[in-house]
């Protein structure tokens, strides 16, 4: 009982010298840095969260642009993608120079011409490159930068250039699987060749590989066929007969099944019967 008051005086007293020690100019000084401190330790908290908040609202947008956008390219079909220009951004075809020349031996090269207003509509909607591999050719092999001349007046003289194919976008290799690594380099959407090896060697990586021949490849695993580039954005559609008879093979299953439920129920239907006749 004697202690209680000596504890409200000690405790008063320091409260005395405590605001006294505030009413000197040092305590005020004191006092203003920490209310400064605290008011900067706010400010600066409130800015974090709301970078926080922008931070995850870019985020959440750039995750539902892009599965938007996965979701329409994948409602797109092959012409609306890669000639038509719907798909955004563009997206990188890469193709043989096989797939596109009659011919890769002669001076002058010369387009398909069955493959040259496909040609120009993609290269107007598309990224394209072409890709080139001189294997067991003639001892009087040209040089890149010939090679490369060739190219580009073939595809000037087929209006490809002024379509808006990019001259720089001509690569050259040295081997057939050369075409595979410059595939691996660029990750193109689309991937036609000539040549079934490079094309399965990339295959699991791109969304779109085509093998161009007249006949199809007895293993083709991921790889698409096509008798040319046009043939490729051909749409394949199912015809009305095929239709019908899945329709038909459908309904006969479905009166099939139901048939054998009736069966089974009558059956047992005739079991209970029997069995209360005899009790």
């Amino acid at each position: 009982l004697t202690q209680t008051p000596n504890m409200a005086d000690s405790l008063l007293l320091q409260a005395k010298v405590f605001f006294h020690a505030c009413s000197t100019p040092f305590g005020r000084s004191m006092i203003a840095g920490v209310v400064i401190f605290l008011a900067l330790l706010a400010c600066w908290s409130k800015i974090q969260r709301t970078k926080e908040r922008q931070r995850q609202n870019r985020r959440r947008a750039a995750h539902e642009a892009k599965h938007t956008e996965e979701v329409v390219h994948r409602q797109l079909t092959a012409s609306q993608t890669y000639l038509e220009g719907f798909a955004v951004p563009k997206p990188k075809v890469l193709l043989a120079a096989q797939v596109i020349f009659d011919d890769l031996d002669r001076k002058e090269m010369e387009v398909i011409e069955e493959v040259k207003d496909t040609l120009r509509k993609m290269c107007g909607n598309t990224e394209v490159y072409i890709t080139m591999s001189w294997v067991d050719q003639t001892a009087h092999k040209p040089t890149d930068e010939e090679i490369k001349k060739r190219v580009i007046l073939g595809l000037d003289r087929s209006g490809i250039i002024q379509a808006g194919f990019k001259t720089h976008r001509i690569v050259i290799c040295s081997s057939i699987k050369g075409k595979a690594h410059v595939a691996r380099h660029l990750m193109p959407n689309l991937y036609m060749d000539g040549d079934l090896e490079p094309l399965q060697m990339v295959a699991p990586h791109i969304k779109d590989t085509v093998m161009v021949s007249e006949e199809a490849p007895l293993t083709i695993d991921r790889v698409k066929h096509a008798k040319n580039i046009t043939d490729f954005f051909q749409e394949k559609k199912v015809s009305p007969p095929q239709h019908m008879d899945v329709k038909g093979k459908l309904e006969v299953s479905s009166q099939g099944k139901a048939e054998t439920q009736d069966t089974g129920l009558r059956r047992r239907h005739a079991t209970m019967e029997s069995k209360l006749v005899e009790k």
